[in-house]
């Protein structure tokens, strides 16, 4: 009777001591997760901030700089438009291709397409982002070819695959894709045909204090982030009244 009660006493002692390891066990592993969280929330939070839009000291636009921002790029719209919108991009930019999924088809619709705004495309390869500066000579190379536009899309569409690619197979690919002249698009890409043009206009955005994309400047006044159709269509309709 004395060993049953003694293992009894052992027993009892057991389960509080198993109960007090699994509780704690939890508690470390919940710890884990909730820092892992927090960490990952961060660089999140990091990459956020580091490609929003920073506020900035506003650069004059005169009528001798809004002349040289609309002379050169890609240009869709009627040359006479009341409007002109003048977007500094860059293709690897997440903001950038929320701004074209969320108001740039409506602004095209609404008003491109309508003869009421003259739309001009510039590029502005931010430098933390690896395939910027190849994609924007991407584009103008498929623009040799008066396909700028749909390559435009298409990079937009895919931007997830090629944000990594260490290499130009895959822009090779989407002029395939596009029907484009594979030899021309290849050779213009391959040369770099359009280097010193992607860098001219990042030094232009940088005289415009354009440091940040997008960037839009529409009839001089500028506009700054992933806005929503309504924040252009506010600034447009203004414009048109005038």
């Amino acid at each position: 009777m004395a060993k049953e009660t003694k293992h009894k006493k052992k027993g009892s002692l057991v389960q509080p001591i198993l109960m007090v390891l699994l509780v704690g066990a939890a508690f470390a592993i919940g710890s884990m997760w909730t820092e892992l969280r927090v960490l990952k929330g961060g660089k999140n939070e990091v990459k956020q901030e580091v490609q929003a839009p920073e506020q900035e000291e506003e650069v004059e636009i005169t009528e001798e700089v809004w002349k040289e921002l609309m002379s050169e790029g890609a240009m869709k719209g009627e040359e006479e438009a009341l409007v002109t919108i003048v977007e500094f991009t860059d293709y690897q930019c997440p903001f950038c291709q929320r701004y074209v999924d969320q108001a740039y088809q409506q602004i095209e619709t609404e008003y491109i397409d309508t003869g009421k705004v003259k739309y001009v495309l510039r590029d502005l390869p931010l430098a933390f982002h690896a395939n910027a500066q190849v994609t924007a000579e991407a584009a103008r190379c498929a623009g040799d070819q008066d396909m700028y536009w749909e390559m435009h899309d298409k990079l937009f569409e895919t931007q997830e695959a090629w944000s990594e690619a260490t290499d130009t197979k895959l822009f090779k690919s989407y002029a395939g894709l596009l029907g484009l002249n594979q030899v021309e698009f290849n050779s213009c890409l391959d040369e770099g045909k359009f280097t010193q043009v992607v860098k001219d206009d990042l030094e232009l955005a940088q005289k415009v204090g354009a440091n940040g994309t997008p960037t839009f400047f529409i009839n001089g006044k500028k506009l700054v982030g992933a806005q929503p159709f309504a924040a252009f269509k506010t600034i447009i309709d203004a414009e048109l009244k005038q």
